[in-house]
């Protein structure tokens, strides 16, 4: 906990400004932070981009892409943010009611992870606080090695509660997990048994013994922050819903598109 105070000292201070939403609990990330230190710094080497089109001060959603069971991208997002030189705290929106392990449930609330409705974002943004959503869903956890970087359809109803209050959207495109753990398929027949969204086989998992088999390769990672979404606030509701799936439509294509570039990119640095 010292050196988690040493180096986050302004974190720590913007962080007992908020509530404890949810059941955070600031000691639980600071025991999982040289773990997320390690894997950003050293080892996936994360090269974030437009870190500061997040507002100091605040509500705001991040809306990105993600692929496989373990949120790898929201926790490199949680480190990201609470290391910048303006340093926030994030709340990580998802699909949390398959989880019957008690303490796995209560280990990511502890985190920043808040299960999914509409009423727990509008409590959030009201209150002035980051959350982030990927769209994708539960999809996203079943994603192959051969669909990697291939978006799936993004929930509107995700983005519905910062529509109908106007509140910024940043759109966050992530280069790097689909190929830093490899999902060769998923035994279906063995996620129903187990009650998952998926049950992801790869090179390692479950072939080797743990922890071995929950290991990543070390390719470098790409996340950048997109301009944030322009759109007008409505008050109608159907024309809020109109707006919401037509922000979904719209940041699925700019996430995708910026993901396309950075390919383009890693393949003519190659290519030199």
């Amino acid at each position: 906990m010292k050196a988690f105070a040493t180096r986050h000292k302004q974190f720590i201070r913007n962080s007992h400004k908020s509530e404890d939403y949810f059941g955070f609990e600031l000691r639980t990330l600071a025991k999982l932070e040289p773990g997320l230190k390690f894997l950003y710094e050293d080892w996936w080497k994360v090269e974030f981009k437009n870190l500061d089109a997040i507002p100091n001060e605040g509500p705001a959603l991040i809306v990105g892409n993600s692929t496989g069971l373990v949120p790898w991208t929201a926790l490199m997002l949680i480190y990201a943010l609470m290391s910048r030189e303006n340093p926030r705290r994030v709340h990580v929106v998802c699909d949390m009611d398959w989880i019957e392990d008690e303490r796995v449930h209560h280990f990511l609330r502890e985190l920043g992870f808040v299960p999914w409705s509409s009423d727990n974002v509008k409590r959030l943004l009201a209150k002035g606080e980051i959350v982030a959503t990927f769209p994708e869903g539960i999809a996203s956890t079943q994603k192959t090695f051969s669909q990697r970087y291939r978006l799936g359809d993004f929930d509107w109803t995700r983005l519905l509660s910062a529509v109908e209050e106007g509140v910024k959207i940043v759109p966050l495109a992530t280069l790097g997990l689909d190929e830093a753990v490899p999902v060769l398929f998923n035994a279906d027949k063995i996620a129903k048994l187990l009650n998952m969204p998926a049950f992801p086989v790869t090179p390692f998992f479950p072939f080797y013994p743990f922890p071995v088999n929950l290991f990543s390769l070390p390719v470098q990672w790409k996340m950048a922050f997109l301009a944030p979404s322009q759109y007008k606030k409505e008050t109608n509701r159907d024309k809020v819903e109109e707006q919401a799936k037509a922000q979904a439509r719209y940041l699925e294509g700019e996430i995708q598109a910026e993901i396309n570039r950075m390919l383009r990119g890693r393949t003519h640095t190659f290519a030199r």
